[in-house]
């Protein structure tokens, strides 16, 4: 049987380690952000009480610019509302886009509790937008 030095067999890990990393690190965070229903899950209910179509909403762990998938399956056209399911409970930053690709951005969002409901209207919509834009 062949042996190899320590120093090699140490190298050789961290190589690994270094290569497996990321792809490693987006698995946890595709696995953290992917819906899946537990009766501690979140329920937000999205209402849309602007004049803009809501194209996306994205979620990442707070501090990371690591969005998972985008959370809503349509469209949620003004006056019309959408319902997220299965969000583990947790903290997150989120991202919302509308029709025109402005983007809005909301920090530490707290995503734990049933019934939750958040309406967008212009103003804060445009607030928002703003302080995403700096």
């Amino acid at each position: 049987m062949r042996t190899f030095p320590t120093h090699m067999l140490k190298s050789t890990a961290l190589c690994l380690a270094l290569v497996a990393g990321p792809a490693l690190a987006q698995q946890d965070l595709e696995a953290q952000m992917k819906p899946v229903e537990r009766a501690s899950d979140s329920q937000v209910e999205l209402r849309n009480n602007s004049n803009w179509d809501l194209r996306e909403l994205y979620l990442a762990p707070v501090g990371s610019d690591h969005w998972g998938p985008n959370q809503i399956s349509r469209s949620i056209r003004p006056d019309d509302s959408f319902t997220l399911t299965g969000i583990r409970c947790d903290k997150y930053d989120v991202k919302l886009v509308d029709e025109d690709n402005s983007e809005c951005i909301v920090r530490d969002v707290a995503m734990c509790a049933q019934d939750k409901v958040w309406r967008i209207n212009d103003r804060s919509l445009e607030r928002c937008q703003r302080r995403t834009q700096r």
